[in-house]
């Protein structure tokens, strides 16, 4: 079931869609829909970066859907690092906030923020291959500002209490915000606000330290 809501700011109609009660959204004007969801989407990834990645795709009618709780995804993803073995090669992603604009009866623009437990190991971040792409930011946090047409990604060491001896160095978190109308700058805004949400509800030994500022490149 879809639900239209619509504002009215300054001479501009502006839709706001809700599908099943569960996807909502806004255009980013003065007047703001009543969304729980959009809100968590905030604080998952920032409300600022949120509300500039609404701005940046144009279109009228917004859905908002995923799980954007930091607390529910670290859970599943701890249930996960714990059940994991060396053998296991897949790795359930979950979409932490996933935002679609409408123009018309087409999709005008997507931004995703995306959660797992990387098939990447931390020693391949050192081979020569790797090393043109990623940089190293710390001891435990690596990123790739441009990992394919509008995403960056980020792997993080996280050590769960209860995981096999190998699973922080074979089994990191591995991050991605895509957006092709993002600018590479409002990407790792987004990124770095919903790796640090996830990374503090992870109970991790050693917590990754995420910067906030886009690490220089090398």
């Amino acid at each position: 079931m879809r639900m239209l809501r619509r504002w009215r700011t300054g001479r501009t109609a502006i839709t706001f869609l809700a599908v099943g009660g569960l996807l909502s959204g806004w255009s980013g004007g003065e007047e703001r829909a009543e969304s729980p969801k959009l809100g968590q989407c905030e604080t998952l990834l920032g409300d600022e970066n949120v509300e500039a990645a609404v701005k940046t795709r144009g279109g009228s009618d917004v859905e908002v859907g995923g799980t954007p709780q930091a607390d529910v995804l670290a859970e599943r993803l701890v249930r996960e690092a714990k059940q994991w073995e060396e053998s296991d090669l897949q790795h359930t992603s979950y979409t932490g906030c996933r935002v679609d604009a409408f123009e018309g009866d087409g999709i005008s623009g997507t931004v995703d923020a995306s959660v797992k437990w990387s098939a990447l190991s931390l020693g391949m971040m050192d081979s020569p291959k790797s090393s043109r792409t990623w940089r190293q930011v710390n001891e435990s946090v690596y990123v790739e500002t441009e990992a394919g047409p509008g995403r960056s990604r980020l792997i993080a060491k996280c050590a769960v209490p209860g995981a096999i001896d190998s699973q922080p160095s074979d089994l990191p978190l591995q991050f991605d915000v895509t957006g092709v109308t993002l600018g590479t700058q409002l990407r790792w805004e987004l990124l770095s606000a919903f790796a640090r949400s996830v990374v503090e509800e992870m109970d991790c030994e050693k917590p990754p330290v995420i910067p906030s500022a886009l690490p220089e490149a090398a």
